[in-house]
């Protein structure tokens, strides 16, 4: 497949052992300033602050709610990658007071020049690939800040319906979480573009006619929604990657590794300071 550009969304980001004494102030400014709303959770992160400014947000968690008890802790922010730029002052005093800035996970999107109707995609990992409203996803909701999970939808309506804009051509979005099983030091993120092949098959698949017969209906239920991939077994499955891996396919690991220094810069530079390009002896 041609034509592929890779963003990223919902950056989460780690400022480790950041005081007490620091967060509860910083807090009260957020409040008092950008009308920031403060709650309090039992269980994940105890504290959270929630920040909207015009188009902008930020999510704001602290300390664990199992963290043994200290005067320091992790502080957590959520945010998409270009809010990094509206809160920059804001972001830098959580830098200064922190030990270290480290990646947690971010969703990585693949925007594709081609209709969802022309995109057959299966899991290879065992989760079950449904569509609800003309998206398609890999598990549940809730699930979605697992590393894999993945949304396809339909960018170019999206973009009309949300934001009124029309773009020429046809746009897919394919959107996988990527998150590290170890947390990397911001700073050397650029060394560890994310590997999403093993995840997913994606193929150009614009009729199924050449397709035995056997393989026709199961292919254009999974395409269309009317099948879960759960619904098609196991057997099936592997014949039909077998059959999509002879077209046009998505090399997600590759396309990835070419543009990620340019995706990831932004967010490395702004709250690192610095992008380590040399790999760690």
């Amino acid at each position: 497949m041609q034509g592929i550009r890779v963003s990223i969304d919902r950056i989460v980001i780690d400022f480790t052992n950041v005081y007490w004494s620091f967060f509860n102030p910083f807090r009260q400014r957020l409040s008092h300033y950008l009308n920031a709303s403060f709650y309090v959770l039992d269980k994940g992160f105890r504290y959270h602050i929630q920040v909207n400014d015009k188009e902008h947000y930020l999510h704001i968690s602290y300390q664990l709610v199992y963290a043994k008890r200290s005067r320091k802790h992790t502080l957590r922010i959520e945010c998409h990658p270009d809010s990094l730029i509206h809160f920059k002052s804001w972001l830098m005093q959580m830098k200064r007071v922190c030990q270290d800035i480290l990646f947690v996970r971010c969703d990585v999107a693949f925007d594709i020049p081609l209709p969802l109707s022309e995109l057959f995609t299966l899991s290879l990992t065992g989760r079950n690939m449904h569509n609800e409203k003309g998206t398609r996803y890999s598990n549940e909701r809730h699930q979605r800040q697992v590393a894999g999970y993945c949304r396809i939808y339909d960018k170019k309506l999206e973009l009309k319906e949300k934001h009124g804009e029309i773009i020429n051509g046809e746009l897919t979005r394919f959107e996988i979480v990527y998150a590290p099983k170890e947390k990397i030091p911001l700073h050397l993120l650029v060394q560890y573009p994310p590997l999403f092949n093993r995840y997913y098959l994606c193929a150009h698949l614009t009729s199924s006619e050449q397709l035995k017969s056997k393989l026709q209906p199961r292919v254009k239920g999974l395409m269309n929604g009317e099948l879960e991939q759960s619904q098609v077994t196991g057997y099936y499955r592997r014949q039909i990657e077998d059959e999509m891996r002879k077209r046009s396919i998505l090399d997600f690991d590759n396309v990835a590794a070419e543009q990620w220094e340019n995706v990831i810069t932004l967010p490395c530079a702004i709250l690192g300071g610095v992008v380590s390009k040399v790999p760690i002896a």
